[in-house]
């Protein structure tokens, strides 16, 4: 695979931010997680590199219109996976976006790899 690829999990659970770091790690990617908005935010604004974004937008204190346009105008260019419950969020803020929606359910590890896979 060359270079590992740098991922970043945005998700609040804890659970399903340590299953998707043990799963994209074990096919060798370079796996960080944040459990906020804020702690995203910071990482998308420092200076370390990002090649794609897992993100579930449902963080407290912040909505995902807001929260997309903050990462679309810092790296538009980064590949969004967002991976949440259909119909639970407004991810209208993501529209035209290098994103992909996936529906999180008991099997959406194997289509999340697939994807990420694609994109990158």
């Amino acid at each position: 695979m060359g270079t590992a690829n740098k991922i970043l999990i945005a998700d609040r659970n804890p659970r399903i931010r340590e299953f998707l770091r043990r799963e994209l790690a074990a096919i060798g990617h370079r796996v960080r997680s944040v459990n906020n908005a804020r702690d995203l935010l910071k990482v998308i604004y420092s200076d370390n590199r990002i090649d794609l974004l897992i993100l579930d937008p449902d963080f407290p204190y912040m909505d995902a219109v807001e929260l997309a346009h903050k990462i679309i105008d810092r790296i538009p260019q980064i590949p969004v996976v967002l991976h949440c419950i259909s119909g639970a969020e407004d991810l209208s803020g993501f529209d035209g976006a290098n994103a992909v929606h996936i529906e999180k359910n008991g099997h959406s590890v194997e289509v999340l790899k697939e994807t990420i896979r694609r994109l990158l």
